[in-house]
């Protein structure tokens, strides 16, 4: 069988553990499945072992006009028009004749992907919405025209949608064609159920389920408590979207809290959750935090980009995390451990109610030095009694998780 995964971005170290999550729960359906990986950057998963002993493949997306060997003089021509190439496929598309135009438009190597593919799964993270890319022109809806221009079938799994604001109404009838089109749409949370609801998607195309990444809680065999493990605080910042108005506020808040958790004799360990050297690498905004702080003896971060597995294991031997990216959130939920989430969008919100720890949630808008300590505070009364709850919970939803999994691959 051959699974082909698809809207995977490679910069992002959150998207790359939801890739690992996928990967392996496949593998543990039906090891003899033959996985490729349509990704962002292919050239970022190189010297990545498990990928490699796993004969994981990994491709350029449909819109990937570059480095095409093959025809090279016809691609080089396609991607200096590229811009226009979107409004071919999507009229096309909507005009139920795209295939007059794939084979000319769609990257040959993930077309012969396409074709020889059993089963193919949009992999989890937040991918549709008009957040990231105004109106959806991006791969992720040329990437899903793609596949369904093909006659393929395409199935979303642990995402979240939405919202969508749309400023060209063609584009808003192209996503609501795409996603009324997918077999399946799993939801990581119910606020994404009610952007699709909105948008016009059949309730009975919904599907519940969690986030993906938390299945990887398998990888720890037994807890340890968090009163157990070393006296360290684990950070994971957002400066992404950062704006300069906001970043010495943003610095001096973070500063702040570290300098309050070393008086109290713990140490900070920050972790950062983009590639080193991406463009939204946030190693400068953490090493503008550490030189405000204090006691730099016991403060630093983790400059290497670990893999999945050995990230997760660093994560758990802290005994509370604060997370402003939304995966580092997760990480912590599935090593049971203690988290204060701040919510830069509904979606953590969402995920610390699913697992019975709203209280422990900061509305980024409402950040203060201040709110942090608070929550600290009140979270080191009962640090064994929440991880060990989060630990047990995780525990119980995984098995939904691979269960999801295998109903998409062996769907009639």
């Amino acid at each position: 069988m051959n699974i082909l995964l698809i809207h995977q971005y490679a910069g992002n170290k959150g998207d790359r553990a939801v890739l690992f999550a996928m990967c392996s729960m496949i593998k543990s359906v039906d090891n003899s499945i033959n996985i490729s990986v349509a990704t962002s950057s292919p050239e970022l998963w190189t010297g990545y072992g498990y990928y490699k002993e796993q004969q994981i493949e990994f491709i350029p997306s449909a819109w990937d006009y570059k480095n095409i060997v093959k025809a090279r003089w016809y691609w080089n021509s396609i991607n200096r028009i590229k811009k226009y190439t979107f409004t071919v496929m999507r009229e096309c598309y909507l005009h139920h004749c795209s295939w007059l135009v794939t084979r000319f438009l769609i990257n040959p190597i993930f077309y012969k992907r396409i074709k020889a593919a059993d089963v193919i799964i949009s992999v989890g993270g937040h991918h549709f919405t008009t957040i990231l890319s105004r109106d959806l022109v991006s791969s992720i809806n040329f990437d899903a025209m793609a596949i369904l221009s093909v006659g393929k079938k395409l199935s979303c799994f642990s995402q979240s949608f939405g919202p969508f604001v749309f400023f060209n109404i063609r584009n808003r009838i192209l996503t609501q064609k795409i996603l009324q089109e997918c077999t399946s749409l799993y939801v990581r949370e119910n606020r994404a159920r009610q952007y699709l609801v909105q948008l016009g998607i059949p309730d009975a195309k919904i599907k519940d389920t969690y986030e993906s990444v938390l299945s990887l809680n398998s990888l720890f065999k037994s807890y340890k408590y968090p009163s157990e493990r070393e006296k360290r605080i684990g950070i994971a910042i957002y400066s992404t979207q950062l704006k300069e108005e906001n970043r010495e506020s943003y610095i001096e808040c973070f500063s702040l809290f570290a300098n309050y958790v070393i008086k109290k004799g713990y140490s900070v360990r920050f972790f950062p959750m983009e590639l080193k050297g991406s463009l939204p690498d946030d190693r400068p905004v953490i090493l503008d935090i550490i030189k405000r702080v204090d006691n730099k003896t016991y403060c630093d971060f983790i400059d290497k980009d670990l893999p999945t597995d050995v990230h997760l294991q660093e994560v758990s031997k802290c005994q509370i995390f604060v997370g402003h990216k939304t995966h580092s959130t997760i990480f912590a939920l599935a090593t049971g451990t203690p988290l204060i989430g701040i919510a830069y969008h509904p979606k953590t919100e969402e995920f610390m109610k699913q697992f019975s720890i709203p209280q422990y949630c900061i509305i980024d808008k409402e950040l203060s030095s201040k709110s942090l300590i608070r929550k600290f505070d009140n979270i080191e009364l009962e640090i064994d009694q929440i991880g060990e709850s989060l630990f047990n919970q995780v525990c119980a939803v995984s098995s939904k998780i691979y269960n999801d999994i295998k109903e998409i691959i062996y769907a009639k």
